[in-house]
């Protein structure tokens, strides 16, 4: 049985991994307050303890925005926390497994990118995200990169939740319609990483649900699931001042190499419509 650490177990991502991951792992999780990134010997200390076959990095600073008025975190979570864990990866033979993002490009190519596109990000966000990858290539030989889309599911924060908690008598709600990428379910996204696991991929990969749509195209189709109006949701522009960062207008990936392996992950309208019915079959 492969010993795995999920890093940052307290957050959305984290604990979808906690609940997802099978048990043919043994799996360990650390919260920041139990193993915090940016301090580096304090990660070389708790991944040479812990001995793990697979150490998934789930802990960052994933609020955009929020990356651009606070770049010295950012920067100190995102990449350099990725730093020390390639150190502590690399002491141990352990396979570092880094999530990324799809806004390490600019959108200018306007067709979908395959992972030999150079990246350019446009954010403060993207561009931790993007030194994050390169110093996981660099210090810790057997990686796993895995770049995606926005994700939704049942854990932590999204664009979905924060839809499900608009008041039903709001009569206007805004999503952008000039900004393509690809909405993705946290539990496929997961079940695809261990299956490239399981065959003993390394390097770069694009993983997201089929697909591509704006968060207006979402927020609408979300909506419909609920059996709310879909007419309360209007298109919003970038340049509408609503948010800080930079996003490009086009970041849909190019999952090929992901499906020569046999890995596809469904649509993510099918995933949506999954989701929020399990979710209502739950409530009360």
């Amino acid at each position: 049985m492969d010993k795995a650490v999920v890093v940052g177990a307290g957050g959305g991502l984290g604990k979808a991994l906690m609940a997802r991951l099978p048990r043919t792992f043994d799996t360990v999780g650390l919260t920041r307050r139990e193993l915090d990134i940016s301090r580096r010997n304090e990660v070389v200390t708790c991944i040479a303890d812990l001995k793990p076959d697979v150490v998934f990095n789930a802990a960052g600073f994933a609020d955009v925005d929020q990356c651009e008025s606070d770049r010295w975190q950012a920067y100190l979570v995102n990449r350099d926390g990725a730093k020390h864990l390639a150190q502590a990866a690399f002491d141990t033979g352990a396979l570092l497994v880094l999530p990324s993002s799809d806004l390490v490009f600019d959108g200018a190519k306007m067709t979908p990118y395959v992972e030999e596109d150079s990246p350019n990000p446009l954010s403060i966000y993207g561009d931790t995200k993007l030194g994050a990858e390169l110093a996981v290539m660099n210090g810790a030989p057997r990686h796993l990169i895995v770049r995606t889309g926005w994700l939704f599911g049942p854990f932590g924060k999204s664009y979905l939740t924060e839809l499900l908690g608009k008041s039903k008598d709001e009569e206007v709600v805004f999503g952008f319609d000039d900004q393509r990428s690809q909405p993705t379910y946290q539990l496929d996204f997961i079940d695809a990483v261990v299956g490239l696991i399981k065959q003993q991929q390394t390097g770069v990969w694009h993983v997201a649900s089929s697909g591509e749509a704006s968060h207006f195209e979402f927020a609408r189709v979300a909506f419909e699931q609920l059996g709310r109006n879909p007419a309360v949701v209007k298109p919003l522009r970038r340049g509408a001042g609503a948010r800080s960062a930079l996003r490009p207008r086009f970041s849909v990936l190019d999952c090929t190499k992901l499906a020569n392996t046999g890995i596809r992950l469904r649509p993510w309208i099918e995933a949506l419509k999954a989701h929020l019915g399990a979710a209502a079959r739950k409530q009360p």
